[in-house]
């Protein structure tokens, strides 16, 4: 691990550890949103049958306070989460526990070195957007494969190149920062000139409960990328859905807002329902800000 790597993981760790108190908040359009949508996906593709005698094994990587830990240990599933900002992990162990799942088991580690066994897992878990944050995030994709079994699932959710709020960056740097994405014109528009199937690092401006606003360094996909990085530590993708791809047409740095008016919430919802209803389907599953998939590991 480099310097410049290292210092970029403390960095990220040091906001989610200041962020702690405030996570399960979501009072927020966005991640209430994002979430509610996650655990809806969650209890359809992971709810075991009645037929599975065995206690299968979720790894949930970067899993903050446990928000996802806690549906799946509600399923049925032996959790075991990791996540880089020690905070978190408290906290996580604290929700499960008092949740009546005190054999769920949580530590510090990094998704670039999982402290597993190969084949350990039957699912894993990867929300947040974890992946997002980790610079070396191909190193984390093949530790992600090496701990699931033939034929185990991943749900990765990663934030998205092509959306909306590209075009929102670009009328933001023309009206002056109005929006508040804090990005000059000659810097937004040098987004658009990579391939169109290949994502880059951005910094978003993400403002805490506190008003002051932190910028975070994050990976953006494309779906065509994902994809193909996937295979690549032999993950077939099955399915893709696309979280605000209709909801951005308000902007993100709105949404990301606690105190948003109630006529904004109001058309949120609305989008929101039309949304789910495409969100499954292409172009709209890849053309969002945050890309969600699930794969399968080759047998």
């Amino acid at each position: 691990m480099t310097d410049a790597i290292r210092a970029q993981t403390q960095y990220v760790a040091q906001i989610f550890n200041e962020m702690a108190d405030e996570y399960d908040h979501l009072k927020d359009p966005w991640y209430s949103y994002t979430f509610g949508e996650i655990e809806r996906i969650l209890q359809r593709y992971f709810r075991l049958s009645s037929y599975d005698r065995a206690k299968p094994v979720v790894l949930d990587i970067g899993c903050g306070t446990g928000i996802q830990s806690l549906v799946f240990a509600q399923l049925g599933y032996c959790v075991e989460g990791i996540d880089i900002a020690e905070n978190l992990i408290v906290r996580a162990r604290m929700k499960l526990r008092d949740a009546g799942f005190a054999d769920a088991h949580f530590q510090l580690a990094d998704a670039v070195r999982l402290p597993f066994k190969d084949g350990i897992a039957d699912a894993v878990n990867c929300c947040g957007p974890t992946l997002s944050f980790v610079p070396e995030w191909r190193t984390a994709l093949r530790e992600m494969s090496r701990c699931l079994k033939p034929g185990g699932r991943l749900l990765l959710e990663v934030e998205g190149k092509w959306n909306l709020d590209m075009l929102w960056e670009v009328v933001n740097a023309i009206a002056g920062n109005r929006l508040g994405y804090d990005k000059p014109l000659e810097k937004v528009l040098k987004q658009f000139l990579p391939l169109w199937n290949v994502g880059h690092w951005t910094n978003y401006p993400f403002v805490l409960e506190s008003g002051e606003t932190v910028e975070m360094p994050l990976k953006l996909f494309t779906a065509a990328e994902l994809t193909r990085e996937l295979r690549q530590v032999g993950l077939l993708v099955q399915k893709r859905w696309g979280l605000h791809v209709i909801t951005n047409i308000i902007p993100s740095t709105v949404l990301h807002r606690a105190d948003v008016s109630p006529s904004v919430w109001s058309i949120f919802r609305k989008l929101a329902r039309i949304e789910r209803l495409v969100y499954d389907a292409w172009p709209f599953n890849a053309l969002a800000c945050s890309l969600l998939v699930l794969a399968v590991k080759k047998g």
